[in-house]
């Protein structure tokens, strides 16, 4: 008799962030606005991260923001993974992202989209 195997999919979070602030009027993206001393993006990417859940979190960034790099995100461990593919609409986005995550996402897994 055969042992059966368990079944276990990833789950992975897709979090779109590749928006300009156009609408806020702002200098910053409103994923960089300041809330408790930390950019608006990272106490949503710190919960991903922290959830034991989820195996990887894609952040979806446009592909020439330039304000990704000014921050250390290094404190929300591996599962943090920045994708500098982002599009013109959340739509576009979430296509880019899920894209860009289909070569190592099984068709079993689960993505999440914040």
């Amino acid at each position: 008799m055969r042992a059966m195997q368990t079944f276990h999919p990833r789950h992975f979070a897709i979090v779109p962030a590749a928006g300009t602030g156009s609408r806020m009027a702002s200098e910053l993206p409103k994923q960089y606005l300041p809330l408790l001393g930390q950019p608006l993006i990272r106490h949503s990417l710190a919960t991903l991260c922290a959830a034991p859940e989820i195996d990887k979190v894609f952040v979806v960034l446009s592909v020439g923001d330039a304000q990704w790099a000014r921050y250390d995100w290094s404190t929300l461990g591996p599962k943090l993974v920045p994708l500098f593919c982002g599009g013109p609409t959340r739509a576009d986005s979430v296509l880019a992202g899920l894209r860009a995550i289909s070569g190592e996402a099984a068709q079993s897994d689960w993505v999440l989209v914040h």
